[in-house]
C-alpha cells in the first residue's frame, strides 16, 4: 500500500498499517518540526520568543488511545501537553455552558498538544517500524484499472518521474489533496466568512486546566485553551469584516485586544512568537473511497475549528480504516471496493454530524436578530441545568 502525506493523519495511517503487517510506502516530504525559541530573540513588532508550536490541537480520548495503541503517546513529553480539566462557555447575553471532567466521571475532557509534538513522535515510530519505506518523492498523477493502482511520482517541479503499483492509495495529503484530484473525487469547498487567528500567551494567572470560549455576532468565536504553565493557546475565529483590522494592530495592541476581549479572564496576556491568520471554509467531498483508494484526514473533510475536532475527525478516519483491515475477511484484498466501503459507511455519520453542528453553530452565533439572541442564549443556559444532556456530550466528543 502507499500513503501519500506526511502529516499527523498520513503518518498514524502508515504507522497502523505497517503494524499490522502491511508493506507500506510513505509518500511526502520528511515533517518540519517546530523548535521553542526557549529564551532566543523577540520576534519582530514586541513579544516574547514562541515558546509553543502555533499550531495546537485538543485531542479527545478516542486520538489518544489510538496514538497509545500505535506506541506513540508515550514518546510524546508530558511537560509539552495539558489536560483539560473544565470548559467554560459563554454566550452573547448571558448565556452559559459549562463542562467538568469530573462532574462526568473522566480523568480530561481533552489534552492540548502541540502538532509537531505529535509529528515528531510518529515520525520516529514510522523510522522505527519494519515495513515502512519513505519514498521523499512529490505525487504526480495515479491510475486505476481495477487490479492494481498506479502511482507517478517526480521529484521537484520538473524532476525525472517515476512510478509504483501498490493495491490500496491513502490519500491524507490535506485540503488540496492532489489524490483526490487524480482519483476524479469532486470536493466543494465553501468560505464560513470567518479569518481564523492563531497565537500563544504568556498569562498573568493560572488556568487550572480550564478552556474557555466566547460566542459572540461582532467579533465571532474566541478560544483559550490551557497549555502547560501560564500559557494559553487563542484560536480567534473573527468574521471577515474584523480580520483586516486585527491583522493590521502592531503585536503589543493585538495582544490588549486579546486580554480585553477574553474579559480579562487570566489577567494581562503577553504574546509569545507571532501570530498566524488563515481563511476558514468548509469542504465537502462527493465520496472518500474508490477501488483501491481511501481518502482520510483534510483531504477528505475540513470543518470549522469552534469544537476543535478537526485532527481528531482525521484520526478516527484511520482508527476506522485500520479496524475494517483488522476485521476484514482473509480472502479479501486491502483494496476491495467492498471493504472500504464499509469504511466510507462507518465515516459518514460522525463527518455529517460535525459538519452540522459546528456549521449551525457558526451561522447560529453570527445571527444578530435579537429573538435568536435571546433563544440561543437560552438555549445555553437550559443545557446547562440538564446534567445529563453535558455529559452525553462529552462522552461523544470523547471518541
Amino acid at each position: 500500500m502507499a500513503v501519500v502525506g506526511t502529516g499527523v493523519v498520513g503518518l498514524a495511517a502508515a504507522l497502523g498499517c505497517a503494524q499490522r503487517g502491511l508493506r507500506v510506502r510513505l509518500i511526502g516530504p520528511t515533517p518540519r518540526l517546530f523548535e521553542a525559541a526557549g529564551d532566543g530573540p523577540a520576534p519582530p513588532g514586541g513579544g516574547r520568543p514562541a515558546r509553543f508550536d502555533p499550531r495546537i490541537y485538543a485531542i479527545s480520548e478516542g486520538s489518544r488511545r489510538l496514538l497509545t495503541d500505535c506506541k506513540v503517546w508515550a514518546q510524546i513529553d508530558p511537560a509539552r501537553t495539558c489536560p483539560v480539566s473544565r470548559m467554560q462557555v459563554a454566550g452573547d447575553a448571558g448565556g452559559r455552558l459549562r463542562f467538568d471532567a469530573y462532574a462526568s466521571c473522566t480523568e480530561r475532557l481533552a489534552t492540548i498538544g502541540e502538532e509537531s509534538a505529535l509529528l515528531r513522535a510518529l515520525w520516529l515510530g514510522c523510522a522505527m517500524t519494519p515495513g515502512i519505506e519513505h519514498i521523499p518523492l512529490q505525487f504526480h498523477a495515479a491510475t486505476f484499472d481495477g487490479g492494481a493502482t498506479r502511482v507517478h511520482l517526480v521529484e521537484g517541479a520538473d524532476g525525472a518521474a517515476t512510478q509504483m503499483e501498490c493495491d490500496l492509495l491513502i490519500g491524507a495529503d490535506g485540503k488540496n489533496s492532489s489524490v483526490r484530484a487524480a482519483a476524479g473525487i469532486s470536493a466543494h469547498a465553501k468560505p464560513y466568512g470567518h479569518i481564523a487567528f492563531v497565537a500563544n500567551f504568556a498569562c498573568e494567572h493560572p488556568h487550572d486546566g480550564v478552556a474557555y470560549q466566547w460566542f459572540t455576532p461582532d467579533e465571532g468565536i474566541v478560544a483559550l485553551l490551557p497549555l502547560p504553565g501560564n500559557h494559553v493557546s487563542l484560536v480567534w475565529s473573527a468574521p471577515d469584516a474584523l480580520a483586516p483590522q486585527l491583522e493590521s494592530l502592531p503585536l503589543p495592541e493585538f495582544q490588549r485586544r486579546v486580554t480585553e476581549r477574553s474579559g480579562s479572564v487570566l489577567g494581562a496576556l503577553e504574546i509569545l512568537g507571532d501570530r498566524h491568520a488563515f481563511p476558514l471554509r468548509r469542504l465537502v467531498v462527493d465520496r472518500l473511497v474508490r477501488p483501491g483508494l481511501a481518502l482520510m484526514g483534510d483531504a477528505a473533510h475540513v470543518v470549522h475549528p469552534l469544537a476543535g475536532q478537526g485532527l481528531n475527525l482525521g484520526l478516527q478516519d484511520v482508527a476506522d480504516l485500520l479496524l475494517h483491515l483488522d476485521t476484514r475477511e482473509s480472502w479479501r484484498g486491502i483494496g476491495d471496493l467492498v471493504l472500504l466501503r464499509r469504511y466510507e459507511r462507518a465515516r459518514a455519520e460522525p463527518i455529517a454530524l460535525m459538519r452540522g453542528t459546528v456549521g449551525a453553530l457558526a451561522t447560529l452565533f453570527a445571527t444578530p436578530d435579537a429573538a435568536t439572541r435571546r433563544l440561543r442564549n437560552a438555549g445555553m443556559s437550559l443545557v446547562d441545568a440538564l446534567p445529563p444532556i453535558k455529559n452525553a456530550l462529552v462522552r461523544h466528543a470523547l471518541g
